[in-house]
């Protein structure tokens, strides 16, 4: 490695980065990177998102604007 960063942690969050990182089985340090990179990973918004593809449950249009809207969009 050639860099170290300092950072402060409250308690919740150490615990949790430990406790993450045990069942991973690595290094607080490796996940921490894993982390970063994920991060700072350059991704377009369809991929970052696409696992709330057509997942939004509306109930039924009540008023008839509503109802009129709906059948209008065609998507």
């Amino acid at each position: 490695m050639d860099k170290t960063l300092t950072i402060r942690l409250n308690h919740s969050q150490d615990e949790a980065l430990t406790v993450r990182a045990k069942a991973l089985g690595k290094t607080r340090s490796e996940l921490v990177r894993d982390l970063i990179d994920s991060g700072l990973e350059e991704r377009p918004m369809g991929r970052r998102i696409g696992h709330v593809k057509g997942r939004l449950d509306l109930a039924s249009p009540k008023a008839g604007w509503q109802r009129r809207i709906k059948e209008r969009n065609w998507r």
